[in-house]
């Protein structure tokens, strides 16, 4: 479940990246096609390039999709439990054991715990610790 989260949020980055670059190409082939028209040098001159904003726009809209499911898959380790936090309403009931679970995304998180961690200290602190030990 950990690789289908990754791979969705490299999916999705790679989308706007993708999207980005195609966009940065068409700007460039719009600024080479103007140098050539203000030199006006003999010759053919390159095709008038169009840019592709909405496809681009498009693309890179569609690319939050992958990346709002990986952010919302959720794995807990072995050894461990989560909480889930909500933004709106605090902690929510209900403990997350270890393996993957699914949460809504942006608006709830998970804070790990430790199964193992001490609820309590027993070492004596203060003044008590030279009268026991």
């Amino acid at each position: 479940m950990l690789f289908l989260k990754y791979i969705l949020m490299w999916g999705g980055v790679g989308m706007i990246v993708t999207a980005l670059g195609m966009l940065a190409h068409d700007l460039y082939l719009e600024v080479d096609y103007k140098q050539a028209i203000a030199a006006g040098g003999p010759g053919p001159f390159p095709a008038e390039p169009t840019i592709r904003w909405r496809v681009g726009a498009s693309l890179g809209l569609l690319a939050w999709g992958p990346i709002l499911l990986a952010l919302g898959i959720v794995v807990v380790p072995s050894g461990m439990a989560g909480v889930r936090v909500s933004e709106t309403s605090g902690t929510l009931a209900g403990t997350l054991y270890p393996g993957a679970h699914f949460v809504t995304p942006l608006e709830r998180k998970r804070r790990a715990l430790r199964h193992s961690r001490p609820a309590f200290h027993h070492r004596p602190v203060g003044r008590w610790k030279s009268a026991v030990g």
